[in-house]
């Protein structure tokens, strides 16, 4: 069995301390992601809005303890939901939901019409499940990204577990590509971007 490294001297695992951090690097990663300018597509507010919908997203996947981001600074995030656990509880996600709507409005139908489509599509089979994998733009392009998350392909090799993500652009999904994952047809919501939904069988 082959794996991606042995040892990322790069990465480590995020701290509670670190949300703060981990949320404002990764709103400035997604700031100008198609599928957050179709979200939120009044420019003036959307840094801080995709700010907010981050501090969300960070808060709830604290009890996973599997966020991962940069040793020295934080210059990027991946958050994971581990193997075989849900992202969160049944109403809790019903609470994101509406938390995402009021972050959204007055477009919030498009958001909840994403997040529908991509629970019509989610695999029931367990799997590592990779939410948000962002670097600073002033940072990309070094293989941040990649180191960011190859710790939970790592994992995942050894235990012989796939992984799953949605992909929000040609060049996010290139990336992921080039780390073994597969796409399948793209999705959208009503006149949305497209998002490619990518498996990965362990090495």
């Amino acid at each position: 069995m082959t794996t991606i490294a042995t040892t990322h001297p790069d990465v480590r695992r995020a701290t509670p301390s670190d949300a703060g951090a981990v949320s404002s690097a990764l709103s400035a990663a997604f700031r100008d992601d198609p599928v957050f300018g179709w979200m939120l597509p009044e420019g003036v507010t959307r840094g801080a809005r995709v700010r907010e919908f981050f501090d969300v997203v960070v808060d709830i996947l604290a009890v996973h303890d599997d966020t991962w981001t940069t040793s020295v600074g934080v210059i990027g995030a991946a958050l994971w939901v581990p193997y075989g656990r849900a992202p969160m509880s049944e109403e809790r996600g019903e609470r994101f939901a509406d938390e995402c709507a009021a972050i959204c409005d007055p477009h919030a139908d498009r958001v909840l019409e994403l997040i529908a489509a991509m629970d019509e599509r989610h695999p029931h089979e367990p799997h590592e499940y990779l939410w948000f994998a962002g670097v600073v733009p002033a940072a990309q392009g070094r293989g941040i990204g990649s180191a960011l998350i190859a710790p939970v392909l790592d994992r995942a090799d050894r235990a012989g577990r796939p992984a799953y993500l949605e992909a929000t652009s040609r060049l996010s999904k290139a990336l992921y590509e080039r780390l073994g994952f597969r796409a399948s047809a793209p999705f959208s919501a009503a006149d949305g971007p497209p998002l490619w939904p990518m498996w990965r069988d362990p090495r």
